[in-house]
């Protein structure tokens, strides 16, 4: 081993407290980088394949009330793919055991297309207990998010104020749509009192005196085909009926929500590490900026041994590299931990079917 070896690893065992403080701060930055970054791409790739599996429309569009025949004139629509019209109404609703009542948000479901596997756009994903039937008692659905706020069970029974009229809802499932992984009426999202239902299509129309009618509607366009030009010729023939505006993916205010969290994971990733990092760099900038001026008599023996000026460098540098290799290492290890540890808790956030790893 060399003379210059020999006095790098001297330095390290001399400098152990420093090298261990360094290397944790280094440790917490490239975990909290590497961490932070894998689970944002495990969320974005879980979001997509959610988006994709349950086939989440590209254009949204609102009315007070249009007629069903327009879905032809919808679908002739250079590069519209696929339709699917809803009737959609906000009800009070009484919840057992809570005294102020909350809001529900009813959708018509067709139950034919829902029990034979074949629901269409912004498909609904069974979480727990069954699809709802059409005869007898008012049978619905609610998002698994509000259940779970609200400790809703299949089975349980609620009343709701449709159209005026009081009715008797029977739970009988939970499920997750990509429509509303997060339920909003416009500000932040609220599981505590607001709720996403489905009931029967058919007793919804009925409910709201919606027959031959809808006040939603939802798109697939073609691949490729370019957003705008669509969103202008759905306005045109929605206007008459009183629309309030198309708008794409991007602006459908739950994948909104999601987009912004995932935004600001991102961010909470870069800036926290980066740091931490920098904190990192500025002592072992003062430490070895020390070492050199303390070793001026060791740097010139060096010198007489024959070591040239770029040799002498080339041991600070591994100096420094040694103790960042620690923090990395350790970091690597840690960043493992935090993914585990923030993907357990963004499951419970998101909900998605399931999470990419």
């Amino acid at each position: 081993m060399k003379a210059i070896h020999i006095k790098l690893w001297r330095d390290l065992q001399r400098l152990r407290a420093q090298v261990f403080t360094i290397a944790v701060v280094v440790a917490i930055g490239v975990a909290g980088f590497v961490g932070m970054f894998s689970v944002h791409e495990s969320l974005k790739g879980s979001r997509d394949a959610f988006y994709r599996d349950n086939r989440l429309a590209d254009v949204f569009a609102s009315v007070k009330r249009a007629p069903v025949h327009l879905r032809g004139r919808l679908a002739a629509l250079d590069g519209v793919a696929e339709v699917k019209l809803d009737v959609v109404f906000d009800a009070q609703i009484g919840l057992p055991g809570v005294a102020p009542p909350v809001t529900g948000r009813f959708i018509g479901l067709d139950l034919a297309r829902a029990h034979a596997g074949r629901q269409g756009l912004n498909a609904l994903t069974l979480k727990r207990g069954r699809w709802p039937e059409r005869d007898g008692a008012l049978e619905a659905l609610v998002s698994d998010r509000f259940a779970v706020a609200r400790s809703l069970n299949p089975g349980d029974t609620v009343h709701a104020i449709l159209n005026g009229k009081r009715e008797r809802v029977h739970l009988v499932g939970t499920v997750a749509s990509p429509e509303y992984v997060f339920a909003s009426q416009g500000g932040a999202p609220d599981d505590q009192s607001f709720g996403i239902w489905w009931i029967d299509a058919e007793r919804m129309t009925q409910a709201f005196d919606m027959q031959g009618a809808f006040n939603q509607v939802a798109l697939r366009l073609d691949a490729g085909m370019a957003e705008a030009p669509v969103l202008a010729e759905v306005d045109r023939l929605l206007e008459p009926y009183g629309a309030i505006g198309a708008v794409g993916r991007d602006k459908q205010l739950s994948a909104k929500i999601v987009e912004d969290e995932l935004a600001q994971l991102k961010v909470m990733g870069t800036v926290l590490p980066s740091i931490f990092l920098a904190v990192a760099m500025f002592i072992l900038n003062v430490v070895l900026s020390r070492q050199v001026a303390t070793q001026r008599s060791q740097i010139a023996a060096l010198k007489a041994l024959g070591y040239s000026d770029g040799a002498i460098a080339w041991h600070y540098i591994q100096l420094a590299f040694a103790i960042a290799g620690l923090g990395v290492l350790a970091g690597l290890g840690l960043s493992v931990l935090i993914g585990q540890g923030m993907l357990s808790l963004y499951d419970e956030v998101f909900r998605f079917n399931r999470l990419a790893t």
